[in-house]
């Protein structure tokens, strides 16, 4: 299942009332989202919810409280059909140590947005403007979370936004990406994310499950032995965004005969390594992974999925593609070990 992660860029300045309102929609729609099994009940935070600032000079942590109080008394606030229960769920979340530095498996990424929907902010390259509130959403659209925001602005108040991030590839390219992420902003749109987080029932729920069933999954691939661990190690939060690039690369494996030439027809970005690895023995031995034979080979090719690299190699003659490693970016002069 996905998880949630609270974009803080999108509080703003805003009355206390308006605040008050915008919390207990959320906590509806989280709760919801939760009940649905659409999303483990885990909201991320780029940092301590007391360190968030809120409107009207408090913290965020500050504003649940307050409202949290009034919702007990039965005041004002407590009026709507949100229960206190829902709003009590939030509060575990947000104290939850659940921060985005916990990920160990974003580091190597080297991610860092350019630009925020809100206003259409861009970062020029001196700029130095909270560069961490790109943070929430490039992790949405690395790992397929959802983004948690309050709808402060136009742009924040629709069910779907789009982030755009400079991504620094192992051969050290710049890729500009943009992606769409699920975004939660009222409680309405946690039935509509529901529906396209929800899974159909034959789809893997581990990486266990991805090997055990890798040739119904993938039948024109061949998965080398060191996958296995590969995939048992990987986040489940991962899970989802590491099968469709192993769809991609299935469908190249299928269209590839009909196709013909020294190379798969690639559905998605695939890079041979850079010169500089290759010349280091190092480096190029921490690329052999065993074949489905057992045999010792190189898999210098590779593409990514998020934070996570598949090492890869083919065969031209025999027209077939495999895969050789899933896991952690492997040591180069940009990501050493």
């Amino acid at each position: 299942m996905r998880e949630m992660v609270l974009n803080h860029a999108s509080l703003a300045r805003a009355t206390r009332p308006m605040t008050d309102a915008w919390l207990k929609d959320v906590a509806s729609g989280i709760a919801a989202l939760v009940r649905s099994g659409a999303v483990q009940k885990v909201l991320r935070t780029d940092r301590p919810v007391y360190e968030i600032p809120c409107p009207e000079g408090r913290s965020l942590w500050e504003a649940w409280e307050g409202l949290q109080r009034r919702v007990d008394r039965g005041g004002p606030a407590a009026r709507g059909r949100q229960s206190p229960e829902e709003l009590r769920l939030l509060g575990r979340l947000l104290t939850s140590v659940s921060f985005l530095d916990d990920l160990s498996t974003l580091e190597p990424v080297r991610c860092e947005a350019t630009s925020l929907p809100a206003s259409g902010l861009e970062f020029g390259p001196d700029e130095r403007y909270d560069r961490d509130a790109g943070r929430p959403l490039v992790y949405c659209a690395l790992a397929g979370g959802v983004a948690v925001s309050f709808p402060s602005e136009r742009v924040w108040n629709v069910d779907r936004v789009t982030v755009v991030f400079d991504e620094l590839s192992q051969n050290g390219e710049i890729e500009r990406v943009r992606k769409d992420v699920d975004n939660l902003s009222r409680s309405e749109d946690a039935s509509t994310i529901g529906d396209r987080c929800q899974e159909p029932s034959e789809s893997p729920r581990s990486g266990t499950d991805v090997w055990r069933r890798r040739k119904e999954l993938f039948p024109h691939l061949t998965l080398g032995l060191d996958v296995e661990e590969g995939l048992a190690k990987l986040n489940p939060g991962l899970l989802l965004t590491l099968v469709n690039r192993l769809a991609d690369l299935d469908d190249s494996a299928a269209a590839w005969p009909a196709a013909g030439g020294a190379k798969p027809p690639w559905t998605c970005s695939v890079a041979d390594e850079s010169k500089s690895v290759k010349k280091n023995p190092k480096w190029r031995d921490a690329r052999q992974f065993r074949s489905v034979t057992g045999e010792l080979l190189p898999f210098l090719w590779h593409t990514h999925s998020g934070p996570v690299i598949i090492h890869l190699r083919f065969d031209a003659p025999k027209r077939e593609i495999e895969i050789g490693y899933v896991g952690r970016h492997l040591p180069t002069k940009l990501f050493p070990k």
